[in-house]
């Protein structure tokens, strides 16, 4: 299974990813929330790589801002209301 994962791997163009996020700390942050959320949608006995979701992010099949969102505030413990 790995060198499947690392043939795989070569695929991704991280130049690309980073375009379409905006920078290396977003496409950690996008590429952890919808590889998390790709996990959930899965099967029980499949495996879903984190490469799954670069291959989203380079193709541009994922909004980057929602995701980076998403991510921040299901990180976040406590929201401060404003009023």
């Amino acid at each position: 299974m790995a060198d499947k994962i690392a043939s795989r791997a070569t695929q991704v163009d991280v130049h690309k990813c980073i375009k379409n996020t905006g920078s290396q700390f977003d496409l950690v942050l996008v590429a952890a929330q919808r590889t998390r959320e790709l996990r959930k949608q899965a099967d029980y006995n499949a495996y879903v790589s984190p490469i799954d979701a670069l291959l989203e992010i380079e193709e541009g099949k994922v909004d980057a801002d929602d995701y980076l969102l998403r991510a921040v505030k299901n990180q976040q413990k406590y929201t401060l209301k404003i009023t």
